[in-house]
């Protein structure tokens, strides 16, 4: 099974919970309101791709852990 990893250009998310709504245990929000991603590699799954696309700024990719090739369409 494919492992991903999930980068934020922190200095384009505006802290919207989208990501927190769809993934609350892999997402959370900092004291600036801003997503912060678990470190470390996850198994592949949908939602991760569904944070990615529906984030209103586009600041969350998705990429394989190995490669680091973006999944995001």
């Amino acid at each position: 099974m494919s492992q991903w990893r999930i980068r934020i250009d922190q200095s384009i998310c505006v802290g919207s919970g989208t990501c927190t709504s769809i993934a609350p245990d892999l997402f959370q929000l900092d004291e600036e309101d801003r997503s912060c991603p678990p470190a470390g590699a996850l198994p592949a799954q949908p939602r991760l791709i569904e944070a990615a696309e529906l984030c209103p700024t586009g600041a969350i990719d998705v990429v394989d852990a190995e490669t680091g090739e973006s999944q995001i369409g």
